[in-house]
């Protein structure tokens, strides 16, 4: 995500706070998220997931991962230990960025598999691209899914994202544990 549009969103919500007669001076603390109200703090996380989805879908920076071949190649690295550390239920590569559930078996953890698909997956683009550095954003978005009607919104999420962001057939690359690719 480009510096600028970041900065546009960061400062979208300091003016919500704002706005909610938050003290934006405890902003600059460590931490400062634990200081915002608990009446407000529901509002704001919400705010803050929505506008950092909208800007993905807006498809800001490189977005490579329309490419099919780096797709393919993320879903890959993804599905690369499926059945054995982790059950997939589906995934959806955007243009630049993932979403997937996925169900860990004991002895796997979350941070350690997302570092290694982040490691993997970063080293293997950008060497098909010729270039160097940082490919995924910092803290990933991770979600523990608490019941049946979440695990049912968030796969219906996944699977209407790409008509959503407006993407078109081969601009995207959606798999699930019944079909397969599509």
């Amino acid at each position: 995500m480009p510096k600028q549009v970041v900065d546009a969103w960061q400062k979208e919500l300091r003016t919500w706070l704002a706005q909610q007669d938050f003290e934006l001076a405890i902003a600059e603390r460590p931490e400062w998220e634990s200081a915002i109200p608990l009446r407000l703090r529901k509002q704001y996380r919400k705010l803050k997931r929505q506008g950092w989805l909208n800007r993905l879908d807006e498809c800001h920076g490189d977005c490579v991962l329309r490419q099919p071949e780096l797709s393919m190649l993320v879903a890959k690295t993804l599905l690369h230990f499926e059945g054995d550390r982790y059950d997939t239920d589906c995934l959806v590569v955007m243009p630049n960025h993932v979403h997937l559930i996925v169900q860990f078996r004991s002895g796997t953890s979350l941070a350690k598999q997302t570092r290694s698909w982040l490691q993997y997956s970063a080293r293997e683009v950008n060497q098909r691209l010729g270039r160097q550095g940082k490919f995924w954003q910092s803290e990933p978005f991770d979600h523990l899914i608490r019941s049946e009607e979440q695990f049912h919104y968030l796969r219906r999420y996944i699977a209407e994202n790409p008509e959503k962001a407006g993407l078109g057939v081969g601009e995207y690359l959606y798999w699930n544990r019944v079909e397969g690719f599509q």
